[in-house]
């Protein structure tokens, strides 16, 4: 057997085992499961005889072990819905993975010619890989008869998911409630050792510098013991979430490091601007002072939390979820310690009264494509249409007064199963939600109004330019000169002189041309 014939047989019996259970997709709302059961992602085939059925094959990036493979009871009750709305002839199946397993998949399945009707993308290099390849389909026709799916969908994040002229994704779409915005990221504080030191809400960095001060060395939780730091984060921030750790003290210089921002009339990448110069040195002093866990660029998200449950940080990098006493990581602290209590900060300001966390990616790392091989791709955007529409609440609560109820006056979702497992067992919610619509009616009222904090655009710091250049593929080694640099200018490792030297190599190194593109692209746009 040749090479060539050994590796298309390889790769089509890797695809062919798409079956196999997946693993998690932490940036997936209302997600809380750890792999699923796969059923085969081919292209479409007439189901049960019937050639006027289609059944769409469909390709999720998300983690939900619970969700069965055939579908659940969910499914027959979906199919009826269907029918009775007119929309006839239709089946699906669905099957997921997530990370890095996701990509490996679907990289396989684009290969072997053998892409699901409708599926996630993991970012857009992906999706302009694919468009480029011929394997998707554009969408500009297909939605100007879907009006559900876009009334939810931002023009931004439309835009953005535009190449060539032309749509070739799905961004996900966003109920109109303050608190259904793309932004979560932000800061969480020990209210309870607030209290107890009786220190106030910090404002500014002058103020967080003497509240991580007063975590770490004035023995916030009483146990006569100095086992306290101020702050944490862990690695996966730093990797994910734009990659930017710490982005409300950048943000409080104005900048965060990795995004594009306007100074006399062109873009510049933030980690050149000598603001973040400024943050580094005092993001060193404050490691220098003990004041930030120093495990923070090793540490993974699990580990963190432990800290965070067994209370030896006063302050972490999370999300407005964390504000729900019901979540996972708030709960398990209340089980080691009653009184605790967390509150969702405001972004601190800096000297210039410049303030923001780093604003979210659109599209909210949701993209989802149509595969140009896809059989009837008008009756998939017909379903999609649905879903978004008089389906909603059937595809992503189940039966109203048997698996939630609706508030109509207080616009609150109460959840009557205990969790969204039980959900997913049935085979509703987010293994078959077929577009994205944001809708958080279902949190706390803490939580809520930690939403409402991290979506004011004045406590975000926005990137003029989140589309992709040429020469981001040419130089990827770009964002690992900033995460080195970053990490040892931190940690003391280096000096924050060392700066001038990243930003020299950056233009080496790619740098220079990177933004060339990306000020000719902006200009263009412009």
């Amino acid at each position: 057997m040749s090479f060539h014939t050994y590796k298309t047989v390889l790769i089509l019996t890797i695809a062919a085992s798409l079956t196999a259970a997946c693993s998690s997709n932490p940036t997936s709302e209302n997600s809380g499961s750890t792999s699923a059961p796969n059923v085969s992602a081919q292209p479409n085939s007439a189901s049960g005889g019937d050639s006027a059925k289609v059944t769409f094959k469909i390709f999720r990036n998300f983690q939900a072990p619970e969700y069965p493979a055939d579908g659940g009871p969910a499914k027959q009750k979906v199919l009826a819905a269907l029918d009775q709305a007119g929309i006839k002839g239709i089946d699906y199946n669905i099957s997921m993975a997530s990370g890095d397993e996701y990509k490996t998949k679907l990289n396989l399945l684009a290969s072997s010619g053998d892409l699901p009707d409708y599926f996630s993308v993991p970012d857009l290099l992906t999706l302009n890989r694919l468009t480029d390849e011929g394997l998707i389909l554009p969408l500009d026709d297909l939605l100007k008869n879907a009006p559900n799916v876009t009334k939810f969908l931002k023009p931004e994040d439309l835009d953005i998911l535009k190449y060539k002229g032309k749509l070739y994704g799905l961004p996900p779409g966003y109920r109109p409630e303050t608190f259904n915005g793309p932004n979560v990221n932000g800061l969480l504080i020990r209210q309870d050792w607030l209290d107890a030191l009786k220190l106030k809400t910090p404002t500014t960095l002058d103020e967080l510098h003497d509240v991580l001060k007063a975590f770490t060395f004035n023995d916030p939780d009483g146990n006569g013991k100095k086992d306290t730091f101020g702050i944490t984060t862990n690695k996966l921030l730093g990797a994910g979430a734009n990659g930017n750790y710490f982005s409300t003290v950048f943000g409080a210089f104005g900048v965060v490091p990795t995004f594009w921002q306007q100074r006399d009339g062109q873009l510049k990448q933030g980690l050149v601007l000598p603001e973040t110069k400024q943050a580094l040195a005092l993001l060193q002093s404050w490691y220098k002072e003990g004041i930030i866990d120093p495990e923070f660029p090793i540490m993974e998200a699990k580990q963190m939390n432990e800290k965070i449950i067994n209370s030896k940080a006063g302050i972490f990098e999370g999300t407005a979820f964390d504000a729900d006493p019901t979540g996972a990581n708030y709960s398990a602290l209340k089980k080691t310690v009653a009184t605790a209590k967390l509150s969702f900060l405001t972004p601190p300001a800096g000297a210039g009264g410049k303030k923001g966390a780093a604003e979210n990616s659109p599209a909210y790392s949701d993209i989802r494509a149509i595969s140009a091989k896809a059989k009837n791709p008008e009756k998939l955007m017909e379903l999609i249409n649905w879903s978004a529409g008089p389906g909603f609440d059937l595809v992503t609560y189940g039966i109203e007064n048997e698996d939630y109820q609706f508030d109509k006056d207080k616009n609150k979702i109460k959840l009557l199963v205990p969790n969204y497992s039980e959900l997913y067992k049935k085979g509703y919610s987010n293994p078959i939600r077929f577009l994205q619509v944001v809708d958080r009616r279902w949190l706390t009222e803490e939580a809520t109004a930690a939403m409402t904090v991290s979506n004011d655009p004045q406590n975000l710091v926005h990137n003029e330019f989140w589309k992709s250049v040429q020469a981001m593929n040419d130089y990827p080694d770009i964002k690992k000169l900033w995460d080195e640099y970053f990490a040892k200018i931190v940690t003391g490792a280096w000096s924050v002189d060392k700066w001038d030297e990243l930003v020299k190599r950056y233009y080496q190194e790619g740098g220079q041309e990177i933004e060339k593109q990306v000020n000719a692209e902006w200009k263009k746009v412009k």
